[in-house]
């Protein structure tokens, strides 16, 4: 009887351990937003500058802490094809999986920083893997909260 109630026991912690555990799942682009929230995903493409960036600020004390950037991950090196937007936060510093942020007021295409897991810079028109979990977006519908980064 106690054998199987510990046997019982380790069977549940590791049904549990399984079923948290997020392994990433390559997802074509046109697919994120059908994946249920907080799933863990991988897609590939090309991230671009939007003509305005949508941003998602953290704040702490009344205090801003963190800048996220929602920007466009397309099919196409030109920005066109199908896309999802992919949020993605901002750094001073060159962290990696992180982007720089863009100067106030006027920018173009080719300010587009990104540092991907090694902190190597990736620009304009470079395809990348992101990893990261679906999020709900209030004008998209859905997002990839970015946690990594990667030089294809």
């Amino acid at each position: 009887m106690y054998v199987m109630k510990r046997l019982t026991f380790f069977t549940c912690v590791l049904l549990m351990f399984t079923a948290c555990s997020k392994t990433p799942r390559p997802t074509e682009v046109k697919d994120v937003c059908s994946q249920p929230e907080g799933s863990a995903v991988i897609a590939q493409g090309f991230l671009s500058l939007p003509k305005t960036i949508d941003t998602i600020q953290l704040t702490n004390g009344g205090k801003i802490t963190q800048v996220g950037y929602q920007l466009p991950l397309s099919t196409k090196a030109d920005s066109t094809g199908e896309m999802v937007k992919a949020t993605i936060w901002t750094t001073i510093s060159k962290e990696p999986n992180k982007i720089k942020a863009v100067p106030n007021g006027a920018f173009t295409a080719n300010d587009l920083l990104v540092y991907d897991e090694n902190g190597t810079e990736i620009g304009a028109g470079k395809a990348v893997k992101l990893t990261g979990e679906t999020a709900k977006d209030e004008r998209s519908g859905c997002a990839i909260s970015v946690t990594k980064v990667e030089a294809l």
